[in-house]
């Protein structure tokens, strides 16, 4: 992790070999957020968005500036608010491998 400074604060930031180490991880995760999705019904409820996803900070090689990156999507679901109440699950698992993330809500598709 490399810690980097941005106009919120100072952030901890994954570096490309960290990340790539996270495939694993996300892939485990994304699993987990669609095997809830289908427990609740596979409901397809809320607006449709795109780029539903679990993001972690990333600093690429030889940049200034950290940017958000997704780790595990959502890509099975439109409705933004199916994919918001089956997510849990997989922040959990992320959580308990030390891994934290933020959920995006997407955009407006």
């Amino acid at each position: 992790m490399k810690t980097c400074n941005t106009y919120n604060g100072t952030i901890e930031a994954y570096t490309p070999t960290e990340l790539e180490s996270l495939k694993h991880h996300g892939a485990i995760a994304q699993n987990l957020w669609y095997q809830a999705w289908k427990e609740q019904g596979a409901d397809d409820s809320g607006t449709c968005t795109g780029g539903k996803a679990l993001q972690v900070w990333y600093i690429g090689k030889g940049k200034r500036k950290p940017v958000k990156v997704a780790v595990s999507r959502c890509d099975w679901v439109q409705g933004n608010i199916s994919a918001q109440r089956s997510k849990e699950p997989a922040i959990k698992y992320l959580e308990d491998k030390g891994i934290f993330v933020d959920y995006y809500d997407g955009w407006m598709d």
